[in-house]
């Protein structure tokens, strides 16, 4: 079997299920070589990934989430800072009690009717069309929309800020040089025009309560927010985009599952949403950094050794899901990993599950006899998985 889990071409279609099947079964701790790098440690079982995501003591998401070290050029204005997902507790848990209030599942449900009403317009614009490009035109409206109205942003400025995080999570091999790096200046720069609005005309939303809110008896610096800032615009996209464009691919491939979910969205959209979680794991891999010398299986890790947790393999894991290669919009229990574990499990899973609930319910039940009207395109990315166009037709209900 030729593994190869850093090329992006490997993940074009989805994740690689066969290379992830045949680790899992005969090297589930691999040792995969890295060309521009030191290597790292392939983790494709479910438990070690749970367990792996549990245990900061010893796998530390410092210096980075990504396989690759940082880059010296890239851009984080001082350098002093970084962000919340490169913590470790007690910093991470300081941190993330900032905002946390704000996306808990109660915070979320309040604004529900909010998001209900999104979709609804949405759909709107689509629906007489009789066609679409789903995933910038449906998927990839919702999420920019909502992070945008929790910042207290315009809608179109949420567009225009996702894609830029679109850019940053591309494989740089597959892009004009220096491409991301001016992708984070670009997002650094609307967010400094962000903290001297808020500061000047401060409001009820998200941006504003950080510029306020203290962390160790003092406010975050302007850094510390921008890193804020664009987790919070590229965390606040990601899953919910890539779960509906590629959850829509899947139904359409699974035409007997697409039947069974309208026949009673109602009951069938909770476990539908989960099973798609699973089944397209739209976050690829973590990365954590081994802090002392330890074991995985029978294989020695060292202190310094980057240790690489494979959701989608882990999402597909025998031993945890009967028949994983089998999509299941009635799968029940359902302990997916596709908003990770541990203290870094998703902040925003609450309200990733309403939007995908509202899009997902606004397009079934008000659009019908789908097709589509060309080739998809996936994002050429070893660490997010989706579509980057998938153009639809459609008839819809009156």
């Amino acid at each position: 079997m030729n593994i190869n889990l850093l090329d992006p071409a490997s993940f074009k279609g989805g994740h690689p299920h066969d290379q992830y099947d045949w680790l899992r079964e005969n090297d589930p701790v691999h040792w995969h070589d890295e060309p521009d790098g030191r290597g790292f440690w392939a983790i494709t079982r479910y438990e070690d990934v749970y367990n792996i995501g549990r245990n900061a003591e010893v796998f530390s998401s410092e210096p980075t989430i990504m396989i690759q070290d940082p880059a010296e050029d890239m851009p984080t204005h001082s350098g002093s800072a970084k962000m919340m997902l490169m913590m470790d507790p007690p910093e991470h848990t300081a941190y993330r009690k900032l905002i946390s209030r704000e996306f808990t599942q109660g915070p979320a449900r309040h604004y529900n009717e909010r998001i209900e009403q999104l979709a609804e317009q949405i759909v709107d614009r689509v629906a007489d069309k009789g066609q679409c490009e789903f995933v910038s035109e449906i998927a990839g409206e919702m999420p920019s929309f909502v992070i945008a109205d929790l910042m207290g942003l315009p809608l179109d400025d949420g567009r225009e800020l996702y894609k830029l995080t679109e850019v940053i999570h591309t494989a740089p091999g597959t892009l004009p040089e220096n491409a991301i790096p001016e992708a984070v200046m670009k997002m650094f720069e609307y967010g400094s025009a962000v903290i001297a609005e808020k500061r000047a005309n401060p409001g009820d939303d998200l941006a504003s309560k950080l510029l306020t809110a203290e962390v160790e008896g003092r406010t975050l610096t302007d850094e510390e927010f921008l890193l804020f800032f664009m987790l919070l615009i590229d965390a606040g996209g990601d899953t919910t985009r890539n779960l509906v464009a590629t959850g829509m691919y899947e139904l359409l491939k699974h035409p007997d599952q697409l039947s069974l979910l309208r026949s009673d969205i109602d009951q069938h959209l909770p476990s539908a949403r989960d099973e798609l979680l699973r089944w397209t794991s739209p976050v690829i891999y973590m990365r954590r950094s081994a802090t002392r010398d330890t074991k995985l299986g029978d294989k020695d890790i060292r202190a310094g050794d980057k240790v690489v947790m494979y959701y989608g393999a882990a999402n597909r894991d025998p031993a945890v899901f009967a028949n994983p290669h089998t999509l299941d919009i009635t799968r029940n229990p359902n302990k997916h990993l596709a908003f990770g574990g541990g203290h870094h499990v998703c902040l925003g899973q609450w309200f990733a599950r309403l939007e995908i609930d509202a899009i997902m319910h606004e397009v079934l039940t008000r659009l019908s006899d789908f097709e589509m009207a060309g080739d998809a395109a996936w994002m050429p990315s070893n660490f997010i998985s989706g579509l980057t166009s998938m153009p639809l037709k459609f008839v819809a209900q009156h």
